[in-house]
């Protein structure tokens, strides 16, 4: 939001994933007032609430029916095989879908055409996963389901905006203890009076901290999947009435 001493102006600016910016400190004189702005950055950890990964399979076949018919029948089993361990029918979703022809002699120097000998189709499905701990378990079982392509293990929380509301206060605090400090290292008296304007810097970062996710083969021990924790932050750009 931006306020000024005759009115009030409140912009929202959408957050979205991004480094926040670099801290920046600058006197200002207008109109015969003399202002100080800074950079304020507030953050808050937190337990990612569910995790998102892509899963699929690619099949071959010597026409592209064979390997759409081959590849529907392994997707209908592992779209199955993700519903009966808990997963709701709302937190399944087809990401991508693909086919694509396999051409003879595709990595020789030979001058000589390249036929088509077989086509390759695959179908991918992002899964939300609402029980982190139940990850790993799933993964092993899509696994052995069929599935032969993963990539993409993302996390989130239910209600950022609850979190980024905790953190901008703190972005507020941090503002006016930087203004403070270069208003008392002056050495002139100057104190720092209101807070005449505040601008939310488009984008929060979200940092993943001491997480870690590996796949195995199915058979091996289980997939292990450590969530760990996300911090949210917040930057914003104040500038505070200097006084004497």
């Amino acid at each position: 939001m931006r306020f000024r001493r005759l009115g009030f102006i409140a912009s929202v600016v959408a957050l979205s994933a991004a480094s926040p910016a670099l801290a920046q400190t600058r006197l200002i004189e207008i109109n015969n007032e003399r202002l100080i702005e800074v950079t304020g950055e507030g953050s808050v950890s937190a337990k990612p609430d569910f995790a998102r990964v892509t899963v699929g399979v690619t099949t071959a076949g010597k026409d592209a029916r064979e390997a759409m018919a081959a590849n529907a029948k392994s997707v209908n089993a592992l779209i199955s095989l993700i519903k009966a361990e808990g997963v709701a029918e709302a937190d399944i979703q087809t990401s991508s879908l693909a086919i694509s022809p396999q051409f003879s002699n595709a990595n020789s120097a030979s001058s000589a055409p390249q036929t088509i000998i077989g086509y390759n189709v695959s179908d991918m499905v992002t899964v939300t996963a609402r029980d982190i701990s139940r990850l790993g378990a799933l993964i092993d079982k899509a696994v052995g389901a069929g599935a032969n392509a993963m990539y993409g293990i993302s996390y989130g929380e239910n209600d950022p905006s609850a979190l980024l509301d905790k953190a901008r206060p703190l972005a507020v605090a941090d503002a006016r203890r930087k203004a403070e400090i270069y208003a008392s290292a002056g050495g002139a008296g100057a104190k720092i009076g209101r807070l005449m304007s505040l601008i939310e810097q488009p984008g929060a970062s979200r940092v993943p901290i001491g997480r870690f996710a590996s796949v195995q083969s199915a058979g091996a021990a289980p997939t292990p999947i450590e969530a760990g924790e996300d911090k949210l932050a917040v930057t914003i750009t104040a500038q505070f009435e200097l006084t004497q």
